[in-house]
C-alpha cells in the first residue's frame, strides 16, 4: 500500500492506480513500455555522452527542470523497457517540491515493486534515476535554504 502523502498530485495517483490495476508482471512491463511519458522529451541535442547516465548498458539520459523549489523530471533511454520504467518514474517525481522529493525517496518506487521486474542491469537504471531525484531535491534545496539564509 502506497502512502497517500507520496500521491500528492491527481496524476501520481492515476498512474499508481493504472499500474497496480494490472494483474500480471507481463502486463505492468507491457504498460510501462507502452505508456506515453506525461513530461516533454530531452531533445536529441541534449542526448549526448558527456551527458549520459554512466553504468547503463542502454543508454538512458536524465534532466532535471526546477520552476522556484518544484522539480520535473524526464529521461530518455535506447531500450523501450528502461525508458518506459524510467519515464514512469520521472512522472511520479515531478510536480513535486524539493522537500517531498526528499522525503519519498526511494519508498515509492519501493512500494510499487518495480525493480522486481527487472534484470540486475535495468535495476541500476532505475536506482541511477531515483539517486538523480534525490541528488537534484538536495541540491536545489541547499541552495533554497543559502539563498534565505543570505537575505536575513
Amino acid at each position: 500500500m502506497i502512502p497517500d502523502r507520496f500521491l500528492t498530485q491527481p496524476s501520481h495517483r492515476e498512474l499508481v492506480d493504472e499500474l497496480l490495476a494490472l494483474d500480471t508482471a507481463e502486463d505492468r512491463l507491457s504498460w510501462l513500455m507502452e505508456r506515453p511519458p506525461l513530461h516533454k522529451p530531452i531533445p536529441q541535442d541534449d542526448r549526448v555522452e558527456e551527458k549520459k547516465v554512466p553504468g547503463c548498458l542502454s543508454g538512458l539520459w536524465l534532466h532535471a527542470e526546477m520552476v522556484e523549489s518544484t522539480c520535473f523530471f524526464s529521461a530518455y533511454s535506447d531500450s523501450d523497457l528502461v525508458h518506459g520504467v524510467v519515464s514512469f518514474l520521472c512522472d511520479l517525481y515531478s510536480d513535486r517540491d524539493c522537500s517531498e522529493v526528499l522525503e519519498v525517496g526511494d519508498l515509492l518506487a519501493r512500494s510499487l515493486r518495480i525493480e522486481g521486474l527487472l534484470s540486475t542491469n535495468r535495476k541500476r537504471a532505475v536506482s541511477s534515476a531515483l539517486s538523480f531525484f534525490q541528488h537534484t531535491a538536495s541540491a536545489r534545496g541547499s541552495l533554497t535554504e543559502t539563498q534565505g539564509h543570505s537575505n536575513e
